[in-house]
């Protein structure tokens, strides 16, 4: 039997395996190691085959003009409150530089593809009202447009209070401004 601890350290150090050293396997330099991933019209698929959707989203401070790829598809959303004063189809002043940045967009992307441009309004109204001052909307938007990008076949449509991208009412039934702001928008569009 042992009498001391310092016996004892000394019986344990010895029975207590040393780790040995790692072993360090060469590693050669080479190209990096990527999965293929494989664009299919606007998708893509990874390695095991799985579609994944490819998108970007980019908007203003205000988020009144967003710019939207999803697929092939490139839309710039216009909110109608930055184009129109309330209940016109007249452009406004603040209207010019957002049509100038959308068009300069349409040229070096759509490079003469077609151009379809959709307005929306919000739910106020009566929908054959809504229906018409959306299309007045979208026409406006296509007039100042071909004047900045002649020689592009556009197409107009109005939607009126169809597509909402927000709820116009509140979910005890009241008001909701922000949302029927979010709803009054023009929305030019383009396959890519």
């Amino acid at each position: 039997m042992l009498r001391s601890a310092s016996a004892l350290a000394v019986l344990f150090a010895l029975l207590t395996p040393t780790p040995e050293a790692p072993i360090q396997v060469p590693v050669k330099a080479g190209a990096p190691v990527t999965a293929p991933v494989l664009d299919i019209g606007g998708k893509a698929l990874d390695a095991n085959g799985k579609v994944l959707d490819i998108g970007e989203r980019v908007a203003n401070l205000d988020e009144s003009v967003t710019n939207e790829t999803t697929g092939t598809q490139r839309t710039i959303t216009v909110a109608a409150d930055v184009l129109f004063t309330f209940d016109k189809a007249t452009l406004t002043s603040k209207a010019k530089s957002r049509l100038e940045e959308a068009a300069a967009l349409l040229k070096s992307e759509a490079r003469g593809k077609p151009v379809k441009i959709d307005g929306y309004t919000d739910a106020k109204g009566s929908d054959s009202y809504n229906l018409e001052l959306s299309r007045r909307r979208a026409q406006a938007v296509r007039d100042a447009l071909a004047g900045l990008i002649p020689g592009t076949d556009f197409t107009v449509a109005g939607h009126g209070e169809a597509d909402p991208v927000a709820p116009n009412a509140l979910p005890d039934g009241g008001d909701n401004p922000k949302g029927r702001a979010k709803n009054r928008r023009v929305e030019i569009g383009f396959s890519r």
